[in-house]
């Protein structure tokens, strides 16, 4: 059971440059129309001088703004990467720190294009815990670092981008039914190995740099099978009262139109932008729900599913009761 929280505030933040599927076209042998046939991609933003950090810090601090809760009141912070700047501090610690909060509980997670619904899920929790009545839930990537722009089957799918939300107690629950699950990726579906580093004892260190490394087939295989069971067991677990809206991770449109297709929903159900940013891993649901609000189309009233996965092999989902007046 998680604590009695709601969602105060909600912000994103995206770098400034523009790739658009027709500057791919004079990077590697793609097109327009075989992108935004397979994907739904039409374009994605690129960090050039933004860093993981800087737009982390951005988002969360247009997050406060609109939440009405001082800095000084936030009691944790939970971040998200899989990209981030440094191996420590955490992006957590250097979000708090540009933030000048100053004392709070900060710790990073890694679930991949899961990470912000185990972030989510695990501040409510550690809400409950630390006996903290706000906190601050941030996302940010750069995975364009991360990505090698002569591989076709990869280079058209992500972006960069950070998305954040503040979560405050509510006089009752807000956030229901979490679920978080992983199976082990036997295959290597998705993977981004860490550069190699040696010691005086041993061989030298490779100096390549590693990439994305994705199996598509496999990845669509498990993210549309694992899709539709999270959302399904959601509607279960709603009862009488059933989720109306879905905040998907956007990582490839044709795998949200199948399990359209499979569960019979509505495609206004859905909130998709993914041909604006493209892939932004972890950071892709809170983007979306910072653009659904901001266009009207995420209300008062609301029952929306957030539902994400990713690699590890990680999924999971949670119910939000959304309560922002628009």
């Amino acid at each position: 059971m998680l604590a009695p929280v709601e969602i105060a505030g909600v912000a994103s933040c995206v770098p400034e440059k523009v790739v658009t599927n027709h500057e791919l076209e004079k990077l590697v042998e793609t097109s327009d129309e075989w992108i935004s046939k397979r994907t739904g991609i039409k374009k994605r933003h690129i960090a050039v001088g933004e860093t993981a950090v800087s737009m982390a810090v951005r988002a969360s601090a247009d997050a406060l703004a609109s939440s009405g809760i001082g800095k000084d009141d936030i009691g944790l912070i939970v971040a998200c990467t899989v990209s981030g700047d440094n191996l420590t501090p955490a992006m957590a610690s250097s979000v708090q720190r540009a933030l000048e909060i100053p004392h709070c509980a900060a710790l990073d997670i890694s679930a991949g294009c899961t990470g912000f619904v185990y972030a989510l899920v695990t501040a409510a929790s550690l809400m409950d815990t630390l006996g903290a009545d706000n906190a601050l839930v941030v996302s940010s990537e750069t995975l364009s670092k991360y990505t090698d722009w002569t591989d076709r089957a990869t280079c058209v799918l992500f972006g960069d981008g950070a998305g954040a939300v503040v979560l405050k107690r509510s006089d009752k629950p807000r956030m229901h039914y979490p679920i978080l699950n992983a199976v082990p990726d036997t295959d290597d579906a998705i993977v981004i190995k860490k550069e190699a580093r040696t010691t005086p004892f041993g061989p030298p260190a490779d100096d390549k740099k590693e990439y994305i490394r994705m199996k598509g087939s496999e990845v669509f295989t498990y993210a549309s099978g694992v899709m539709e069971d999270t959302l399904r067991r959601l509607l279960e677990l709603c009862g009488d009262k059933p989720y109306t809206k879905i905040i998907p991770h956007q990582a490839n449109e044709k795998i949200i139109d199948y399990v359209m297709r499979t569960m019979r929903l509505d495609r206004e159900q859905f909130f998709v932008n993914i041909s604006e940013y493209a892939n932004t891993s972890s950071a892709t649901i809170p983007i979306a729900m910072a653009d659904a609000y901001r266009a009207g189309w995420l209300r008062q009233g609301d029952r929306v599913a957030l539902v994400g996965f990713g690699s590890g092999l990680t999924s999971g989902g949670v119910v939000i009761d959304w309560t922002m007046p628009n």
